[in-house]
């Protein structure tokens, strides 16, 4: 895929950029109009991060528009339609103007097969997609283009039937072809962005390159359940 522009600027928190200490507020003065929340990790509704509530409210207060990503470390097909339930519990009675993302990208899934990853990743998407919301799947560059089988069917559906965040800090963006030449709609292009009037540390920052506000509301997707 080859961008020529991007249309909206973005950043991506949890609880290790502390609840409180974000100031949602001044990103729109300095042009980014959404955030995607980390709603939690792991199969156990006690594993909800716990920044999350906090996040979400100030991020709806500063007229953010919100995505929420679920950290994965399923190693199975039944872990992760537990993590999904996890993550719908998490999420009920919240609005989303951008995807619902499973992240798949931690150690513990390295040993797994190709084909096992990719069941993993369809079984945990085709649940929140059953549920209503625009399921996407969050993974970097290097294992996009190497650790997944796109058209595998797993339940009747592929995993390229899916959106993606590619994460890739690469610099330039024609530079993430040399690990993943696939399609993507987000791009998280950074882990370091410094914007002192916002955050104290440093921040991860995206690129989307389509409307979702608008695609998700053509669809009537993400409902308040």
């Amino acid at each position: 895929m080859n961008k020529t522009s991007f249309l909206f600027k973005g950043i991506d928190v949890s609880k290790h950029q502390k609840a409180g200490k974000v100031n949602f507020y001044n990103l729109p003065k300095l042009g980014y109009s959404f955030v995607m929340l980390r709603a939690g990790y792991g199969k156990e509704l006690g594993q909800k991060d716990s920044a999350f509530e906090s996040h979400y409210a100030k991020a709806k207060a500063a007229g953010l528009n919100v995505g929420a990503y679920h950290y994965s470390y399923a190693t199975t097909v039944a872990e992760a339609e537990r993590e999904a339930d996890c993550l719908l519990t998490w999420i009920k009675g919240k609005k989303f103007e951008y995807p619902i993302v499973f992240d798949i990208e931690d150690k513990c899934q390295k040993k797994l097969t190709n084909a096992q990853r990719t069941d993993i990743a369809i079984a945990f998407l085709s649940k929140v997609e059953a549920a209503g919301y625009y399921a996407m799947l969050y993974s970097s560059a290097s294992w996009l283009g190497s650790k997944f089988i796109w058209n595998r069917r797993y339940g009747g559906v592929m995993l390229k039937h899916f959106d993606v965040w590619c994460a890739a800090y690469v610099g330039s963006e024609d530079r993430i072809k040399r690990y993943y030449d696939g399609n993507y709609g987000m791009w998280q292009y950074t882990s370091s962005k410094i914007m002192p009037s916002v955050y104290v540390g440093r921040l991860d920052c995206n690129y989307s390159y389509k409307n979702y506000p608008a695609i998700i509301k053509r669809a009537n997707l993400n409902p308040i359940r």
